[in-house]
């Protein structure tokens, strides 16, 4: 709908400046987060900017995964790799991936580290999708009731019909869910258990709006891509909550 705010004679992507929102937005969050394992806020700072770059680096990589038929016929929508093209779930893998990176190069406690960061990730995925909303992407299927979106001739989407707002209702999402993680890390008293409640949370979520969104994303069989990975995030939850991981973890640290 407005993928370029213009300032002055600037041209800056609205999801940019929503991204940035968020992840300002969650480094003042683990601030607070990580007063409840003791964690020094330069660690957290440090976790998440491993957390970032590992992100970035992953949202890029399972988006040239999903898209790279459409780049073999279409060769020329390879420059969307420069000027957008993410996928979230690549981008929490890859961010999983750089924050254990960071707790083993300094022999950190990874699943605390994991506890405080879920709020803060909800938190900025919260504004990611605003910043999806406004760039066009990640549309919903088409949709004549409440609440439903039009786009304008020329962007990304369909233009002209009413499509569901499926990047406002995860946002919506994920700003309550990053005040219940909240509550839950304050109320937990297991490393982990916080972060097998985001993970089935929003993996359960995130199955079911995925039948409410119509943009190409990739599938196999018949289901999407990301349906898949949220599943397989759905399971890893539920080893978190089953104190899995946090046994092997321990098993490793007594080494």
């Amino acid at each position: 709908m407005y993928p370029i705010i213009r300032f002055f004679n600037f041209s800056i992507p609205t999801f940019g400046i929503f991204f940035l929102l968020g992840v300002g937005a969650a480094f003042l969050l683990a601030i607070f987060t990580a007063r409840k394992y003791e964690i020094p806020t330069m660690d957290a700072m440090f976790f998440g900017l491993f957390g970032i770059i590992g992100g970035i680096v992953g949202a890029k990589l399972l988006y040239i995964i999903v898209a790279l038929p459409t780049f073999i016929t279409h060769p020329e929508t390879i420059i969307l790799i420069l000027t957008g093209g993410a996928v979230f779930y690549g981008g929490l893998i890859g961010g999983i991936l750089g924050g254990f990176l960071y707790t083993a190069i300094y022999r950190l406690k990874t699943i605390e580290y994991f506890d405080m960061a879920v709020p803060c990730l909800a938190l900025a995925q919260g504004f990611g999708r605003i910043g999806c909303f406004f760039n066009g992407c990640c549309y919903g299927v088409p949709y004549e009731g409440f609440c439903s979106v039009t786009y304008p001739v020329g962007s990304y989407p369909p233009a002209g019909i009413g499509l569901f707002p499926a990047q406002l209702v995860e946002s919506l999402f994920l700003f309550i869910l990053t005040f219940v993680l909240l509550w839950v890390l304050k109320k937990s008293k297991t490393p982990g258990f916080t972060t097998g409640f985001y993970l089935i949370a929003y993996g359960i979520f995130r199955f079911i709006n995925e039948f409410f969104r119509s943009d190409p994303r990739g599938s196999f069989l018949f289901l999407s891509t990301s349906q898949w990975i949220s599943l397989f995030v759905i399971t890893l939850g539920i080893l978190f909550f089953l104190k899995i991981p946090q046994k092997l973890y321990e098993k490793h640290w007594k080494k």
